[in-house]
């Protein structure tokens, strides 16, 4: 999961989090062993929530230790969870924390930090008790990004990321959980998590250790879901919506089209057994609430996606395909390929590793990589993916080197860069693949890479930190040595026009689709703020896309609503009401209907027509018409092979 150190309008491109993750297999015995004097008894931490019995907004939590043997002991909720990449002090959530013995009777706990708490006397430890507050509007919730976080609508929903809810104590991280939610009666628990029993108010699940709890989150709600099969992999669709207006059995094909075609790319380097996705929509206070982000948390056999209700179908139904196919690909990394420094993660001292290139880099390349590899997008639509991060890798620091940034995300100057391991982090993965498709004569590439090192390693077998580097140049060329040398490990700003070469691509004028119907090309509006001869700020429209002249809308016009919503006042107090006519339309789609409302010549004009998909003539890359034969083939490798 990648949380983002600033708040990103809905304007900007939907950039999916992932939580870095692995898990321990779960093994059920076909019929129950004999337990003798002599068979040891693994102590179990036993957790508690309770969904039915809320006050104020708020969940009781209670967790029931194995028997202390220390004066004293530290109940930890974490600061920082895998992948993360930023302090999140999820600690702060919970109230009211109380340690108590067999009798009832209470021991005497102290807040270390917002984190972490001592309990004396903690030899008579029996219960831990507190309450937590949800993300979604607890103290300063809007911090934690949505799809990371908790949500409580009492007899609605419950989204829980657990490690905002259940903590560890010290030296127990380890230790198997078994975890019991009371719930109510209409709603069903849909999480990766295996489960002992499950019933219509209480859910009984089986965590091996503390990761365990963590790596599962839950959604309850009311049964809106699919579940099906595919080439050996059962994957599962569960969808909070609001109004009820999305339901699970409309996307399935989407999603069917989409694991099939990543699971044809992956092939042998994929051993993914089942896989949940669980959408909660919310609604447009919330997404104000958060700063218009929307995205997805990855976990290793699920991800938690949250976007807004209001979405229409086919801009939810894209959403979905582009986010969670980024989500789905970390079961190649970080799952099977992954570092000390993850394997064992420390929650409340962590030690960040120098890899974000690949965790969510070679992840992010492979997301779109595979789209035009099975036929999902065309070539036009995967070279505007690249222009687009190459222009948004540009507004980061181009002259950082990525280990060092990767190392000490969670402090600035690097946590504000974090971003650009989705832009420049993805380029750099594309041009390692370009290098090694060309020295090897075609034959192989990143991918290739990456499924050799995940049969080395595996979920279980972590690589040293320093030593991976080495491994991949072993592996392939020196050539790519001298790149992770130049462009990785250095700062060395990427000519990437000289990669584009290599593969037959250039610039020239090319029709670009646009983000949404707002802009005249993919980073600017197609209006400026201009004042008038009264000194009054106003909209004039100042470029076109092909939705908007279509309308009949023309250079010079003052722009002063949008589907029937009229502008304020244009000014800074003002921002919220004007975000409120203009977000809107990120969440339209094409069939969708609208109206602009213009001033032309003192006239006040309404342009009607529907949305459409806006393009825009561009400078952008296109297939070079010069090519030789040998620059063609490795295009054609580097795509379809």
């Amino acid at each position: 999961m990648g949380y983002r150190s600033s708040n990103m309008n809905i304007m900007h491109k939907i950039i999916s989090k992932s939580l870095l993750t692995f898990s321990t297999a779960v093994i059920f015995v076909g019929c129950a062993a004999l337990r003798t004097a002599k068979t040891p008894v693994t102590p179990v931490i036993k957790a508690n929530i309770d969904l039915v019995d809320i006050q104020d907004d708020k969940v009781q939590i209670s967790i029931t230790p194995p028997a202390i043997t220390t004066p004293s002991t530290v109940f930890y909720i974490p600061q920082i969870v895998p992948g993360t990449y930023e302090y999140s002090n999820f600690g702060r959530f919970a109230e009211n924390v109380q340690a108590f013995d067999k009798k009832g009777k209470s021991l005497p706990i102290q807040a270390l930090d917002e984190n972490s708490w001592e309990i004396l006397d903690a030899m008579k430890l029996a219960r831990l008790t507190y309450w937590v507050n949800d993300t979604f509007d607890g103290p300063n919730g809007q911090d934690i990004y949505p799809m990371g976080g908790t949500n409580f609508e009492e007899g609605k929903t419950f989204l829980l990321n657990l490690h905002s809810m259940i903590g560890y104590f010290e030296g127990m991280i380890e230790k198997p959980y078994k975890l019991s939610i009371r719930s109510p009666r209409d709603l069903e628990a849909f999480t990766s998590l295996p489960s002992f029993s499950k019933s219509d108010s209480l859910d009984v699940f089986d965590a091996q250790r503390y990761f365990h709890i963590i790596d599962n989150p839950i959604l309850y709600a009311v049964p809106n879901a699919v579940s099906f099969d595919l080439d050996q992999i059962k994957v599962g669709l569960a969808i909070y919506s609001p109004s009820g207006t999305h339901k699970a059995s409309a996307y399935q094909p989407a999603i069917e089209d989409m694991m099939k075609a990543q699971k044809a790319f992956l092939g042998d380097a994929n051993d993914t057994a089942s896989y949940d996705i669980l959408l909660h929509l919310m609604n447009m206070e919330n997404l104000q609430y958060f700063g218009g982000m929307m995205g997805a948390l990855e976990h290793h056999t699920s991800t938690t996606v949250v976007f807004v209700d209001d979405m229409a179908a086919g801009e939810l139904k894209q959403s979905l395909v582009d986010v969670v196919s980024h989500e789905f690909f970390h079961t190649l990394t970080p799952l099977n390929v992954h570092s000390e420094e993850i394997h064992n993660f420390e929650y409340n001292t962590p030690v960040m590793s120098k890899h974000l290139w690949m965790y969510e880099g070679t992840t992010e390349y492979f997301a779109n990589l595979f789209q035009i590899n099975q036929g999902l997008i065309d070539a036009p639509d995967f070279y505007s993916r690249l222009m687009e991060k190459v222009n948004y890798a540009k507004r980061y620091d181009d002259t950082m080197s990525f280990t060092e940034m990767s190392s000490g995300i969670v402090e600035e100057p690097y946590q504000s860069n974090y971003a650009n391991v989705y832009q420049k982090g993805a380029l750099i993965n594309m041009c390692l693949d370009i290098i090694i498709r060309e020295q090897s004569g075609g034959d192989h590439g990143i991918l290739w890479v990456m499924k050799n090192l995940a049969k080395k390693y595996g979920k279980e077998n972590p690589f040293k930190d320093d030593m991976l580097f080495d491994e991949i140049i072993s592996m392939t060329y020196p050539e790519v040595g001298t790149f992770i040398e130049n462009h990785i490990v250095g700062g060395t700003p990427i000519d990437y026009n000289s990669y584009f070469a290599k593969v037959g691509i250039t610039f020239g004028d090319t029709q670009s689709v646009l983000p949404s119907i707002l802009f005249q090309d993919i980073d600017v509006p197609f209006f400026v703020p201009q004042p008038n001869a009264d000194g009054i700020i106003q909209y004039a429209v100042s470029g076109l896309n092909s939705s908007i002249e279509a309308m009949g809308a023309q250079v010079g016009d003052i722009l002063l609503g949008l589907d029937g919503k009229m502008l304020p006042e244009i000014k800074r107090e003002n921002a919220e009401e004007i975000n409120a006519v203009f977000n809107p339309s990120f969440l339209w789609d094409a069939e969708k209907e609208i109206t602009m409302t213009v001033e032309r010549g003192g006239e006040q004009i309404v342009l009607k027509g529907k949305v459409g998909e806006p393009s825009a003539k561009v400078n952008g890359l296109i297939d070079d018409p010069n090519a030789d034969g040998a620059q063609v083939a490795l295009r054609k490798s580097w795509l379809f092979e």
